[in-house]
């Protein structure tokens, strides 16, 4: 069994690491550490590709709210929101061969279309989970939009916006899923039916 070892640790770093914590980026101190050690390990261990698919938006899944219609958002330290879709329902969009998104800089409102994923066989409507303005579409789904089938909470994300005002906000947030409620939703759409006799 390894012999552990207590360290100190320099203030400045901990003073950076909390102000991190505080930024909303990570839940606690102990998520952060977390995250870091896992990462020198997978350095350690040459695991390269963990590394790159970091994206500048780091998903917290704990942090993550859904839409009635299958959408992931988070607000970012920044205030304003990503968005990408749920695991549940790109697993049901096998194969997503083509993105479009209304262009950046268009305002987008509440449950309204504002793109459309598709399959070979398939079309599914993309719907703004809040109201604001897009500020930035994701390039890389532009190109390969099966990206998302791949890795939907992080180099998935689909869109960045920047939400009308913070009431509103405040207010849309309320009325999406938690985690554990989505879950359970969905869940339900799983079971099979069984027809009335």
């Amino acid at each position: 069994m390894p012999e552990w070892k207590t360290v100190k640790v320099k203030q400045d770093l901990l003073d950076m690491a909390e102000k991190i914590v505080d930024s909303g980026q990570y839940s606690s101190l102990s998520d952060f550490v977390a995250e870091a050690v896992r990462l020198h390990l997978d350095r350690l261990e040459g695991k390269e590709k963990t590394i790159e698919k970091k994206t500048e938006f780091p998903i917290i899944q704990q942090r993550l709210l859904y839409s009635p219609n299958h959408i992931w958002v988070m607000v970012a330290p920044d205030g304003n929101v990503v968005i990408g879709l749920s695991d549940f329902a790109q697993r049901r969009l096998t194969g997503i061969a083509h993105l479009e998104t209304k262009p950046v800089g268009s305002e987008v409102r509440k449950q309204e279309p504002f793109g459309v994923v598709e399959t070979w066989m398939f079309k599914f409507e993309l719907h703004a989970p809040i109201t604001g303005k897009i500020l930035e579409i994701n390039k890389a789904l532009l190109s390969d939009p099966s990206i998302i089938n791949k890795d939907p909470y992080e180099s998935g994300w689909i869109a960045k916006i920047e939400p009308s005002n913070i009431v509103t906000l405040e207010e849309e947030l309320r009325e999406l899923m938690r985690p554990i409620q989505y879950k359970i939703w969905v869940s339900k759409m799983d079971q099979p039916r069984i027809p009335r006799t």
